[in-house]
C-alpha cells in the first residue's frame, strides 16, 4: 500500500493509458489505408530529420561511454538502443526515393525486418535505466528480456498466425497499444523520478520527450487513413521534436554529474 501510495501517479497514468489502449483494441479504427509514399517530399525530410536526431542521440551517448572510460554500461546500451530504432526511419529515407523494397508495408517480412528495432529499442532503454536504479542483476535483465519476448511474440502473432486482411495494421495497434505505449510511459516515469530522488534536471527533460513519444506514437491509431493524412504528418512531426528534449535531457544530465568534458 505504501508503494502505491508512493508512486500513485504513475498508477492512475497507467490506469487511464489502459483505457485508452484497450478501447482502440476494441474499437480498432478503420478506414482507407494510405497510399504508398514513393517520392514523398514529407516523409523524405521527417524521416532524415528524425534519423539524424537519432544518430545524434546514440552518438553522443557512445561519446560519453568512452569519455567515463566505459565505467557506465547504460550509456552504451542507451547508444546501440538509438542507432537499431534508427533503421525504421532510415527506410522512410529510401522508401521516398522510391524503393519499393523499403517500404515496411510491402509485406509481413518487410515490417517485421524495419519495426523489430522498436522492440529492441524499448528492452535497451528499459535496461539501462534499471541499471541505474538497482544493482540485481536479475531486476535490471528480466524485464528487459520479457519485453523483447512480448514483443517479437506479438509481432509474429499479428504478422504470421492471426487471419486479418491487413495483418500489418492489426500488428501495430497489438504492439503499439499493449506494449509500447506502456513501456514509453513508463520509462518517463522512470526518468522523472530518477530526477526527482537525484536532483537532477536532466533525467526530467528527458522525461518530457519519452512522454511526447508516448502520446506522438498513441496518435497514430485515427490519423494513419488516406483521407486525413496531413495529420499523419503533423503527429510524426510532433514525434521527431520529442527528441529534441530526450537529446537536450542526455546533455544537461552529462553536465549535472559533473562529468562533461
Amino acid at each position: 500500500m505504501e508503494l502505491l501510495k508512493k508512486h500513485f501517479v504513475y498508477v492512475i497514468g497507467l490506469i487511464l493509458i489502459g483505457i485508452l489502449c484497450s478501447y482502440v483494441l476494441v474499437a480498432v479504427p478503420h478506414g482507407e489505408t494510405f497510399p504508398l509514399l514513393e517520392k514523398s517530399f514529407y516523409l523524405l525530410g521527417l524521416g532524415l530529420n528524425t534519423t539524424v536526431l537519432l544518430w545524434t542521440i546514440a552518438t553522443y551517448l557512445l561519446y560519453r561511454w568512452f569519455k567515463t572510460k566505459r565505467t557506465n554500461l547504460s550509456l552504451l546500451i542507451w547508444s546501440l538502443s538509438f542507432y537499431v530504432y534508427s533503421i525504421t526511419f532510415i527506410a522512410h529515407i529510401f522508401r521516398a526515393f522510391g524503393i519499393v523494397d523499403a517500404n515496411e508495408n510491402t509485406s509481413p517480412i518487410h515490417f517485421f525486418l524495419y519495426r523489430m528495432g522498436m522492440i529492441f529499442f524499448a528492452a535497451g532503454i528499459l535496461n539501462g535505466l534499471l541499471r541505474i536504479l538497482t544493482e540485481n542483476k536479475k531486476t535490471q535483465s528480466y524485464p528487459s528480456l520479457i519485453a523483447i519476448i512480448i514483443g517479437f511474440f506479438l509481432f509474429i502473432l499479428g504478422l504470421f498466425i492471426i487471419p486479418s486482411p491487413n495483418p500489418i495494421e492489426l500488428t501495430m495497434y497489438i504492439f503499439l497499444f499493449t506494449i509500447w505505449i506502456p513501456i514509453c510511459f513508463t520509462m518517463a516515469y522512470i526518468f522523472f523520478y530518477y530526477g526527482k530522488n537525484a536532483k537532477l534536471i536532466g533525467p526530467k527533460v528527458i522525461a518530457i520527450g519519452f512522454i511526447g513519444i508516448c502520446i506522438t506514437y498513441a496518435a497514430w491509431a485515427p490519423w494513419h487513413f488516406s483521407d486525413v493524412i496531413y495529420m499523419y504528418f503533423i503527429w510524426y512531426f510532433l514525434f521527431m521534436l520529442s527528441l529534441v528534449p530526450v537529446l537536450i535531457g542526455f546533455i544537461t544530465l552529462a553536465l549535472e554529474t559533473g562529468k562533461s568534458s
